[in-house]
């Protein structure tokens, strides 16, 4: 830190909950040091990716996240005169800012098995179950106490899960919009979050503008909250794991990739593209 600063007594606060850690700390700067402190402790979006802010001491896996300023000595502000709200502040010149930080655990990355993310950017997980009912031919199915064939008219229905995987890219400077729009609607080369290839179709993604306001003068820095969404077909039939470009065929029966010549119906895609910063060259 370059800024001078003093920790307030009663400070730090700490607490550990179900969500990790969280602590507030309480410092004393120089009124004019507001925003310098700020880009020190909060960090500034840097090309590709968002720089870190600072970790709490000891706990590397802990940063700030949130910061507030308060008049150390609120009832004696510089004798001026106010024209309107929108012209000046009140200013307390050599005086002190009480600068209020929060912390909390922020993990880099849920699932080791995940993507990797750039550094500076932060990668939640979390998953919701779906299913879908596929109705199945009776013919050529048969009663296993004696081999006798099912009615024609008898009504199979498998469960087919189709899990909804999320993943919540945060602090993102550069989102790679070409490869969202080229990427949307094909489904995993290779194994991805631990899914068979094939069996995990990119539906979509939602971007949510952040703004890391207020730390300099002119247009206020932004990055994005990109929620990227994925579905699972899993269809566990006979030791194997059918995706999305497999059917069930009636004869001979079982799960068969459908194909239009050299085309699946689902084209395969590197999926991990998606996670990687548009340059701006």
């Amino acid at each position: 830190m370059t800024t001078p600063f003093k920790e307030l007594g009663g400070s730090p606060v700490e607490q550990y909950g179900l969500d990790g850690f969280s602590a507030r700390r309480q410092f004393l700067i120089a009124w004019e040091d507001r925003d310098a402190f700020a880009v020190e402790v909060m960090g500034r979006a840097a090309q590709h990716g968002a720089s870190v802010s600072v970790h709490y001491p000891g706990k590397q896996s802990v940063f700030a996240v949130k910061l507030r300023y308060e008049p150390f000595d609120p009832d004696n502000p510089d004798a001026k005169s106010l024209g309107g709200l929108t012209e000046g502040l009140n200013s307390y010149s050599g005086s002190f800012a009480k600068a209020i930080v929060d912390y909390r655990t922020v993990s880099s990355r849920d699932r080791d098995d995940g993507p990797e993310n750039e550094r500076g950017t932060h990668l939640t997980y979390r998953m919701r179950f779906a299913a879908e009912y596929q109705p199945i031919p009776a013919r050529g199915w048969t009663w296993s106490d004696s081999s006798a064939p099912a009615p024609d008219d008898l009504n199979l229905v498998k469960l087919v899960p189709t899990t909804e995987h999320h993943l919540i890219w945060q602090q993102v400077v550069h989102p790679p919009w070409q490869q969202i729009h080229a990427l949307q609607g094909k489904v995993n080369a290779g194994e991805f979050l631990g899914c068979p290839e094939a069996t995990l179709l990119f539906e979509g993604a939602e971007a949510n503008k952040l703004y890391r306001a207020g730390l300099e003068t002119g247009p206020s820095e932004f990055c994005w909250e990109i929620h990227y969404q994925f579905r699972e077909r899993s269809v566990k039939h006979g030791d194997q794991v059918y995706g999305w470009n497999h059917f069930y065929r009636e004869k001979p029966p079982g799960w068969v990739e459908l194909t239009g010549g050299t085309d699946r119906l689902y084209d395969l895609a590197d999926l991990s593209t998606l996670f990687q910063s548009a340059t701006t060259d």
